[in-house]
């Protein structure tokens, strides 16, 4: 339950390596979501353009009205990333 409101809230996680930009909005409107939660420590050099900061968050407005947050501060530390 989120708190304080009695409303249930579904997390789920998502990847965007080694998928194409079709499958990867695809998938996120297919199950409904309405927000995406980026926690990506640096979410403006990805290898998938559609990946990127100012990009993503316009398809999933665009396409499926999706909002979208950048989040660092819940990704893992450096230290854990690069070991």
């Amino acid at each position: 339950m989120r708190p304080g409101t009695g409303h249930q809230v579904n997390l789920s996680t998502i990847g965007f390596a080694k998928t194409t930009a079709e499958r990867f909005f695809g998938r996120l409107m297919d199950a409904g979501v309405r927000r995406v939660i980026d926690v990506r420590l640096s979410n403006t050099s990805q290898l998938a353009g559609f990946a990127k900061a100012r990009d993503v968050e316009f398809f999933l407005k665009a396409l499926g009205g999706i909002a979208y947050s950048h989040e660092p501060l819940l990704a893992p530390s450096r230290a854990i990333f690069d070991g």
